[in-house]
């Protein structure tokens, strides 16, 4: 798994409608792997747009109108501080999962809310497994921050380290933000936040 990555899947609503509401239009490249600034309409339907952990795109402000009349789910990660996903549907948050460890009293701690998806639970058992091991064999390791990840995975179907052959697709398409540089459907609170980049996104205080 790359060392960050953001990205939001989108079901429920084509291509067209997502690029219009977020502000975005092709760019007419291609890559054969997930990288920020491309998007893969998988099989099963999911709309996968690759951006960036911290993107303005994946910020609730954004995702929370896309979901009118769909389902998103976004994902943020950073292998040496935090991971986030989030499912958004109809415009409201079904479930959300982060973990952001600050000390390693921490490494267990997860921040959960909603309805969380089938197969939580087999997912976090193998995680306390996991982290079990790593902790006997004396390894400073944060097994836990991959858990949101590998939850919005488990539900999409997409996975950034996986290619597009690996779909049954030739490439990724590229992407490029429109005239506006921050999305139609973010708001004024979306903005003062981009103002205050200099804090970390998770923090809301």
């Amino acid at each position: 798994m790359a060392a960050t990555l953001g990205w939001l899947a989108v079901k429920g609503k084509d291509e067209t409608a997502v690029f219009a509401e977020l502000d975005l239009a092709r760019n007419g490249e291609t890559s054969p792997r997930a990288k920020r600034g491309f998007c893969l309409t998988l099989p099963s339907g999911w709309f996968v747009v690759v951006a960036r952990s911290g993107s303005p795109l994946l910020v609730e402000d954004a995702v929370l109108p896309l979901s009118r009349g769909c389902t998103v789910v976004s994902v943020q990660y950073d292998a040496t501080a935090y991971s986030v996903a989030t499912c958004y549907e109809n415009g409201a948050v079904r479930w959300h999962v982060e973990h952001a460890a600050q000390a390693d009293d921490e490494i267990r701690v997860l921040v959960t809310s909603g309805s969380l998806p089938p197969g939580f639970d087999v997912l976090h058992a193998r995680f306390e497994s996991e982290q079990d091991l790593a902790d006997d064999d004396g390894r400073d390791v944060d097994c836990f921050v991959a858990l949101p990840v590998e939850l919005a995975e488990m539900v999409t179907g997409f996975e950034y380290d996986f290619g597009a052959a690996a779909y049954g697709l030739p490439a990724f398409d590229g992407w490029k933000m429109g005239e506006e540089v921050i999305p139609r459907a973010a708001s004024r609170r979306l903005r003062r936040r981009m103002a205050r980049s200099a804090r970390p996104w998770w923090r809301f205080w």
